[in-house]
């Protein structure tokens, strides 16, 4: 298509779409219905998709895509599942809750956003090197549901100076012999040039060197905020 839908018509669009898949028939009413609108808004929808040739509609029959319709709905579709999945199985949110926020984003973002989310998911559902990244991204969305993300953070992300207590070693760090235990209270005291290493001092005023990598997986709470 030379020009993008409006979001209203391209809601209209998907809604037959999905209306044909599942019930094999789209039915003025139950556009209706799926949409939460009347039918004199249903009516000026579809025959704006007339004019664009995505759909075929008589009164009384039940509403055809055409060949470019379909095309079209198949891209509105496209869209919306893979925004869904992203918010589901990357980003932890409930089923319901990604779908509508996929419904307020699909209107907006463009077909190479759309890839880059795709290629994204993949990588981190599906590559070995990335599977650290789920552990410490599940852990996250633990705290982020606790509403204590402002208190807890991990050691790597603590601010120079500041004073936090260990809360929990993450799981990437299981089988690994680290110099801190929970409940140990930690400053951050400087960090290397090369930001792989940080120093940190500990309530006895001993001086630890630890490898960022470590810290990332050390969750800690700020206690002097």
């Amino acid at each position: 298509m030379t020009q993008r839908l409006s979001e209203s018509l391209e809601d209209y669009l998907e809604a037959i779409a999905e209306l044909i898949t599942i019930e094999g028939h789209a039915h003025t009413k139950d556009i209706a219905h799926k949409l939460g609108v009347k039918m004199p808004s249903v009516t000026g929808a579809l025959r704006a998709l007339v004019e664009k040739k995505l759909i075929e509609y008589n009164a009384n029959h039940p509403v055809v895509l055409t060949p470019a319709g379909r095309r079209e709905a198949e891209r509105i579709l496209h869209r919306h599942q893979v925004l869904s999945r992203f918010f589901v199985e990357i980003l932890g949110l409930r089923m319901q809750k990604a779908s509508d926020t996929a419904c307020h984003l699909e209107h907006v973002i463009d077909e190479d956003t759309v890839d880059r989310f795709v290629l994204f998911s993949k990588a981190v559902e599906s590559r070995a090197d990335a599977r650290s990244l789920k552990t410490y991204l599940t852990e996250a969305f633990s705290v982020l549901a606790k509403g204590d993300l402002g208190n807890v953070c991990v050691l790597s992300e603590l601010p120079m100076g500041e004073t936090a207590v260990v809360e929990q070693i993450g799981r990437n760090l299981e089988g690994r012999e680290i110099p801190v235990a929970v409940g140990d209270s930690l400053t951050l005291d400087g960090i290397s040039l090369d930001k792989t290493q940080l120093s940190l001092k500990t309530s006895s005023d001993r001086i630890l060197d630890m490898p960022v990598a470590v810290a990332e997986n050390i969750w800690v709470r700020r206690i002097n905020r």
